[in-house]
């Protein structure tokens, strides 16, 4: 079976490494998977190429206008079949509506979409544009799958009859270096890209109050987007500009991890994250806010969740960490991992994707 996952991808994030564990985890199966990487026209090498090139995943380099340029859309998907693709995945809002426009009956392929996270835009934005035909044109795929349980609750995917939750998972293998629990100053990492949702204005306001009297940490952002100007500023009005780094996107982050006592998830909103995962697994404590699927990986009664959209929070949260005792710290970080291996490894996630696939295979995509 010859499936072909389509992404427009800004990054290497977390829906590009999971989609690249789960190529992975497919090649294993079996099956054929394709990453179909769209872009602009005379869009160098997108850092999700080059990884997929690295890790001996196919790849269907696409470039086309921006907007809904279906009849770019139509070319792709017709060189796709002649390349004996039997079925169409998309990752994100650009595939969504466009193959959700053209819609199966034109198409003759099964749809299915996986929503790896869920921003809400305020409108007049454009992105609230884009949100509102994504939910249109996903009613018109065949199966559209959720990455959390929480998810079922936003109004687009309530009672949906082709609502699917497959949650996220990676590898059970780790790093060989373990974090170290203690230091002065405690070093602080966060991970993602620099827009609104992830919240990263309150969590360096709440490192400014930590070092309110003397410095008792320090953090690192890895990530790049939007924001970066303006979080740049807000460092330097609040002179932390020696204690917070923005250190730019980093490939394959988890590496680092040895060299920070906490990762700090200050989200509005989330699917599963995989660098929660990543965490867990590399027994690195991580405290993250009780967004998304984040309490059903760590428990929702987890001393590491923090209430969203409030610099307080992080600061009690944060400084709550320092308090502990190592051996108490220890004991978490070990549950963690505990969680992580019985629920969210990339095998069990691929064998979920394989049960749909097949299923609407021989359904013929008919729901």
């Amino acid at each position: 079976m010859k499936v072909a996952h389509l992404i427009d991808s800004g990054g290497l994030y977390g829906a590009e490494q999971v989609l690249l564990m789960l190529c992975k985890e497919q090649q294993k199966q079996g099956l054929h998977p394709l990453i179909v990487s769209c872009g602009l026209p005379g869009e160098v090498q997108k850092p999700i190429e080059e990884a997929a090139r690295k890790q001996g995943i196919d790849l269907f380099v696409w470039r086309m206008p921006a907007g809904i340029n279906l009849r770019s859309t139509r070319d792709l998907i017709a060189q796709l079949k002649s390349q004996n693709v039997v079925l169409l995945h998309s990752h994100g809002y650009k595939f969504n509506i466009l193959l959700g426009i053209l819609g199966k009956k034109e198409i003759g392929l099964p749809l299915v979409s996986t929503v790896h996270g869920y921003v809400k835009a305020k409108f007049p934005k454009k992105m609230w544009v884009y949100e509102l035909l994504d939910r249109i044109f996903l009613k018109r795929f065949d199966a559209i799958v959720l990455v959390s349980e929480k998810m079922q609750d936003i109004s687009a995917f309530r009672n949906g009859k082709k609502i699917y939750v497959i949650k996220n998972g990676i590898s059970a293998n780790a790093p060989l270096l373990d974090s170290s629990l203690e230091a002065d100053p405690y070093q602080l990492l966060a991970i993602g890209r620099l827009s609104p949702e992830k919240g990263f204005d309150y969590l360096i306001r709440a490192i400014a109050e930590l070092n309110k009297n003397a410095v008792v940490c320090q953090l690192t952002i890895f990530g790049d987007g939007m924001l970066r100007d303006s979080l740049s500023v807000l460092v330097n009005e609040l002179g932390e500009q020696n204690n917070i780094t923005l250190a730019g996107f980093v490939a394959d982050a988890q590496q680092y991890f040895h060299k920070y006592q906490l990762i700090v998830m200050p989200s509005l909103t989330e699917g599963i994250p995989v660098t929660l995962l990543e965490a867990m697994r590399n027994r690195t404590p991580i405290i993250a806010s009780a967004v998304g699927g984040i309490p059903e990986v760590l428990g929702a009664n987890s001393e590491f969740l923090i209430k969203p959209a409030s610099v307080s929070e992080v600061v009690n949260k944060v400084r709550a960490w320092f308090s502990k005792e190592e051996t108490h710290k220890q004991q978490l970080v070990d549950d963690n991992y505990r969680r992580f291996t019985e629920g969210f490894s990339a095998e069990k996630m691929a064998i979920n994707y394989m049960s749909l696939y097949q299923q609407l295979m021989s359904l013929g995509g008919k729901q």
